[in-house]
């Protein structure tokens, strides 16, 4: 055992990991918040974390919610820290709420919905400066460049056809801004139409899994393109289409990530058994349950040391019953939950 492990602060022992779909019994060394090895028990004298009987797996992202609708920013944030939930994408916040913090939740934002002149949600929700109308392509692109300032990685367009629409040539100077300043180009489109119209503006990431049955031939250029899909089942309903469509184009080469829309009617902080369990409707194994909302959703936000269990990686960690592997809404109820290597209560503090 090297040095490093021996000095480690905190070793989190007794718990199995999954190990290419096997469980693997281990002792994980937890040092200024990271992994830094492990063994196969910790060494004596150690400060222990008691994970025996535990299913240990990484701390969850959601890549869709709205901190600020659903309550309290703060407060918000605590409950999804307590459920197991270390990292979100927000994809929708007035641009006075930017940038956003959090303490111990580690937050990425796109700002407003970039939406036509009284368009979605500006008539809705979003009256309030959710929504941010745009008439040009020089607005477009001064809008993206301003809210890269403070900080947003992701551009969100809004394409909803019960209400005016971005203009083609102002939602492809918006996206083609984002991407030459690094964002990511996310679009809110749930019916055939807008898809198609969220695709042609260079839409990266489909905020929402469609809920039209989606044509052959646009969930082949979807899944060509490599396009992420943020799944938000259970906040549409978890109807059939939906779950055929996210089944059809994860087939067709697409990329999905959990996410819950949190702030919809219906979501609250934490993990949403629920959404876990609609993704296994739609075909995914346990394994791939639990991927698509922990590496997955990790790489889609862009927190490269969060979604694994490697050493290097934050020590922000959920330990669950076994039962969880074949009900994955077990899942939502960790026994355990470490937040860069300590109990949400104490980084709370």
């Amino acid at each position: 055992m090297t040095a490093l492990l021996l000095s480690a602060e905190l070793w989190i022992a007794g718990g199995r990991v999954l190990d290419a779909g096997a469980l693997r019994e281990t002792a994980l060394a937890v040092e200024a918040g990271s992994i830094s090895g492990e063994a196969v028990k910790p060494p004596a004298g150690a400060r222990i974390v008691d994970a025996r009987g535990l299913v240990l797996l990484p701390a969850f992202v959601d890549a869709h919610v709205h901190l600020s609708v659903a309550g309290d920013v703060a407060e918000i944030a605590r409950a999804e820290l307590r459920g197991g939930v270390a990292a979100v994408l927000d994809l929708g916040e007035p641009e006075r709420l930017l940038p956003m913090h959090a303490p111990s939740l580690r937050i990425r934002f796109a700002g407003p919905l970039m939406t036509a002149p009284g368009g979605y949600p500006t008539r809705t929700w979003g009256a309030n400066g959710y929504g941010l109308e745009l008439a040009t392509p020089d607005g477009a692109r001064a809008a993206v460049q301003r809210l890269a300032k403070a900080g947003a990685r992701f551009a969100k367009l809004a394409f909803d056809a019960r209400y005016p629409v971005l203009a083609p040539e102002v939602a492809r100077a918006a996206a083609d801004e984002a991407h030459r300043l690094g964002m990511s180009v996310v679009a809110h489109a749930l019916d055939v139409a807008m898809v198609q119209r969220a695709m042609e503006a260079g839409a990266d990431v489909l905020a929402h899994t469609p809920v039209e049955p989606l044509p052959d031939d646009l969930v082949t250029r979807i899944g060509q393109r490599r396009a992420w899909i943020i799944s938000t089942l259970h906040a549409f309903g978890g109807a059939p289409a939906a779950i055929e469509n996210l089944r059809r184009l994860r087939r067709a080469g697409a990329r999905v990530a959990y996410g819950t829309d949190l702030g919809n009617e219906g979501t609250a902080p934490g993990i949403d058994g629920e959404e876990l369990a609609l993704l296994a409707r739609a075909g995914f194994s346990p394994r791939e349950v639990i991927d698509a909302a922990t590496a997955a959703a990790a790489a889609l936000i862009g927190e490269q040391h969060l979604g694994h269990l490697r050493r290097g990686d934050a020590a922000s960690v959920i330990g669950v019953d076994e039962g969880a592997l074949k009900d994955v809404r077990l899942l939502a109820k960790p026994s355990l939950v470490l937040i860069d290597g300590a109990p949400p209560e104490a980084v709370l503090r």
